[in-house]
């Protein structure tokens, strides 16, 4: 008998000094705009978290060639590239989490202000092989909220429904037990198809903001 594959993967100290500095520096000037609460798995109280134009790579084994004028594709030529190589190369990182069935991989920024949060969910296990989520702010507190949270247990089907919730919470709570991941600083979380969600931000964390690079690998 097997051990059953991890449902995440955490590796702290995930990017060298300059590229996390880079990487840090990039995060406050490029263009973030208010995530769309009417499709995906945000909710109307999870407040207004920010998000970034999503980045995704060519197929694997594809030439990596910069193009100025598509912006959306790997490599970027901004520090965000930092990010894709670094989990691109770092095999012993998504192994076992996520296996070799993707072709591509999405990265996008999420900023978590103070009162924002992510709702629990499935991902689409069609789509998505596995995703990530690297910790770019450059200081946490543990007051501060904002943990990853992971059910135990069994996926539920992903939930679609915008404000019906009571079958999925239904799910859930079969189990009721799960696990946390702080949003420590330069670190990376590779994560299953295990339901999840984002704890809010509390007021304490005053100005600081939960800065991540998420994204997905892509069947």
């Amino acid at each position: 008998m097997t051990d059953p594959e991890p449902a995440f993967r955490i590796v702290d100290d995930f990017l060298d000094e300059d590229a996390w500095t880079a990487l840090w520096t990039h995060l406050q000037f490029d263009e973030l705009h208010p995530v769309t609460r009417t499709s995906g798995a945000w909710k109307l109280d999870d407040g207004v978290p920010l998000g970034g134009q999503e980045i995704i790579t060519p197929k694997r084994d594809a030439e990596l060639v910069h193009d100025p004028d598509q912006p959306d594709r790997f490599p970027t030529g901004t520090p965000l590239d930092g990010v894709f190589e670094a989990l691109l190369s770092a095999r012993e990182a998504w192994e076992g989490v996520v296996g070799n069935a993707w072709e591509r991989v999405t990265a996008r920024i999420y900023i978590y202000p103070r009162g924002t949060a992510l709702s629990w969910h499935s991902d689409d296990t069609e789509r998505y092989a596995g995703a990530f989520a690297y910790y770019a702010h450059p200081h946490w507190n543990a007051h501060w909220g904002g943990e990853l949270l992971i059910a135990d247990g069994e996926s539920p089907a992903m939930m679609g429904y915008r404000f019906e919730t009571e079958s999925y919470s239904e799910a859930l709570l079969k189990s009721g037990t799960g696990r946390f991941i702080a949003p420590k600083p330069n670190r990376l979380v590779v994560l299953g198809s295990a339901p999840h969600a984002i704890a809010p931000v509390r007021e304490s964390a005053g100005a600081a903001v939960r800065a991540s690079i998420s994204g997905f690998f892509l069947r």
